[in-house]
């Protein structure tokens, strides 16, 4: 009978201690709350990083303010191209009669450094006169404040820190009205858009043409197996050529081939820094993108390709350094999305 009581009583000093134990403090909670701190504090790192992106275009502006129509500017001496081409002058030299055009030896020793197809482009331009150059500016302007607000809202931290980094040749890129505001929302789309081989070799040829170290980025395409969007950057390239050539004359692509050698690379270039060639300085960045190919993240080798785009050019400047934005259009993070795990803790950083 106590052996009986005994079991019998065993269950019931159970539910007493149960009855007795405070419940289990779910640890979810910490968790969750520990997702949304840093969540807030990537937010508010943003904030940062945008104010000081702001302070660099503020600064950019109040350096160069909005003189796109000034005499001896890149649009300036865009117009000026256009209108030898129209009036059936050399391209590469000045004929009386053109628009005057400041040429600096031994950096500048021709009236445009830029390959013929710049000139071409600007043939239609050229015949609005000077308000071409407004034109042009702006929507140059755009192309790279679209571009850089793109890259903020779609990779997130990555876009924004770069962003702030960047933002003084940024904001000078911007109110230059160089060609490279274009480069730089061409190359951004070749990546964003690396599914579509015929937008992606649109948008490379174009880059090319007006550039030419973008011909690293054929490397990438051939190195990670991105075999037809080669093809239809080499097509493109091929299509550029004979537009340039019918609108240039096979001339003029001589005389700037010609007047390559004469002038001297700028004294911020890698060339003038180190001493090299401009050959050597491109064969280096070529080797060292062929090579990153082989490490198998076509990530890391558009990121190489991108930098050495914009280091390796012997027209360096400053506001050039505004191309390295385009290393950051690989690696994404969240922080705008809104996306939530289930239990609604914020999702992690990411590169896509």
């Amino acid at each position: 009978m106590g052996v009986g009581r005994v079991q019998h009583d065993i269950p019931a000093s159970r539910n007493a201690a149960a009855e007795r134990t405070e419940p289990l403090v779910d640890a979810q909670p910490d968790r969750r709350r520990t997702g949304l701190d840093r969540y807030a504090f990537r937010r508010v790192l943003a904030a940062v990083c945008v104010g000081l992106a702001l302070a660099g275009f503020i600064a950019a502006y109040v350096e160069t303010g909005f003189h796109f129509e000034a005499e001896g500017g890149d649009g300036w001496n865009y117009l000026a191209a256009g209108e030898r081409l129209n009036a059936g002058h050399p391209l590469y030299a000045l004929s009386p009669g053109d628009r005057n055009v400041v040429i600096v030896p031994p950096y500048w020793t021709v009236p445009l450094l830029a390959p013929p197809p710049v000139a071409v482009i600007w043939r239609p331009l050229a015949l609005l006169g000077e308000p071409s150059m407004l034109v042009w500016g702006i929507a140059n302007m755009v192309a790279t404040i679209a571009t850089v607000l793109y890259l903020c809202w779609t990779n997130g931290l990555f876009g924004i820190a770069a962003t702030a980094f960047l933002s003084a040749p940024l904001g000078l890129l911007a109110l230059s009205g160089n060609v490279n505001g274009f480069v730089l929302a061409a190359l951004v789309a070749a990546w964003s858009l690396r599914s579509n081989p015929v937008v992606v070799g649109g948008t490379l040829a174009f880059a090319i043409a007006m550039k030419l170290t973008p011909v690293l980025f054929l490397l990438w395409l051939i190195g990670h197996g991105r075999r037809p969007a080669a093809l239809a950057t080499i097509a493109g390239l091929v299509v550029v050529l004979a537009i340039s050539v019918v609108g240039a004359g096979f001339t003029a692509h001589l005389d700037w081939l010609q007047s390559v050698p004469g002038s001297r690379p700028s004294p911020q270039s890698l060339m003038s820094l180190t001493g090299l060639s401009s050959s050597a300085i491109f064969l280096l960045s070529a080797a060292a993108v062929a090579v990153v190919t082989r490490l198998g993240d076509e990530r890391i080798t558009f990121t190489l390709a991108a930098i050495l785009t914009a280091l390796a050019s012997p027209a360096f400047y400053f506001q050039a350094l505004g191309l390295l934005l385009a290393a950051v259009a690989p690696w994404r993070d969240d922080l705008f999305a809104g996306r939530r795990l289930r239990g609604g803790t914020p999702t992690t950083p990411q590169a896509t």
